[in-house]
């Protein structure tokens, strides 16, 4: 049997498109499959194609572990983003956020930019009374354990805990929480609590539950959401003295791009 002689441009570029395709869930099913062969070819043959197995250690190790590790290119992409400013990240933690993503229906992209956004993914972070993972209190914490109890669906990683005790724990543990307030967010708030969430009702649920439906969330001209209009300014992305849910869709999107480097696909 003629075993062809891989050479070295070849099998880097196999790799590239490799990493490619798992970043690219529309272009992976093209892609990935002669990626995967043309580097497993290669490193089975490594007479015929010198320098592979240099090559291969010479790639990023996580990102080449995680493309055989996990199948789900969605783990890839969250892996990747958390990263960028968490290079430790734990798998679990990145699994925890694609599960509360499909739990909560959303884009894992936009939570994990909210994520970012509101705690830097630091567990034990305050701002004045709000702290850990998407920012709980007493009262976002005590409604994520009701929730638990009211649909056994939401109880795993659920304990009866007071706020000090959740600042403690570690991203990992506190994600279950996270998950619960959405859930119960959006049961409250929400016309269709079973429909997807866009990036800005996300964060909506975080910043202004009760006003999910209305054409605003705050305005610096309405007296009754003035003053919190004032408090979070930085979320007026267009600058027009109101803040909307596009405007927090598009502070997800800049958080994105420039904290998390990723490239948003065009619309």
């Amino acid at each position: 049997m003629h075993i062809p002689r891989i050479s070295r441009p070849q099998v880097s570029g196999a790799f590239n498109r490799l990493k490619n395709a798992c970043l690219n869930k529309e272009k992976a099913a093209r892609k990935t499959l002669p990626g995967m062969l043309l580097v497993a070819q290669s490193l089975a043959m490594p007479v015929q194609a010198p320098g592979v197995a240099k090559l291969f250690t010479k790639t990023k190790t996580s990102i080449a572990a995680d493309i055989f590790e996990h199948p789900n290119a969605k783990f890839i992409v969250i892996k990747n983003m958390i990263q960028n400013v968490v290079p430790d990240v734990s798998d679990e933690f990145v699994t925890q956020v694609l599960e509360t993503a499909e739990r909560v229906k959303c884009s894992p992209e936009d939570l994990t930019a909210l994520l970012y956004k509101e705690s830097q993914f630091k567990p034990d972070v305050k701002n004045g009374n709000f702290g850990g993972i998407g920012q709980m209190n007493k009262k976002s914490l005590k409604l994520s354990i009701s929730h638990a109890e009211k649909d056994e669906n939401a109880r795993p990683g659920i304990t009866e805990i007071v706020i000090e005790k959740f600042l403690s724990l570690p991203r990992e543990k506190q994600m279950p929480y996270v998950r619960n307030y959405i859930l119960a967010m959006k049961s409250f708030y929400m016309k269709n609590p079973q429909r997807e969430l866009n990036g800005g009702e996300l964060y909506s649920l975080f910043y202004t539950p009760g006003r999910i439906n209305k054409k605003f969330l705050t305005s610096a001209s309405d007296p009754s959401t003035s003053d919190y209009y004032f408090k979070n300014k930085e979320l007026d992305f267009d600058k027009d003295s109101v803040i909307t849910k596009e405007d927090l869709q598009h502070v997800l999107d800049r958080v994105k791009t420039r904290d998390l480097n990723i490239t948003l696909a065009k619309k």
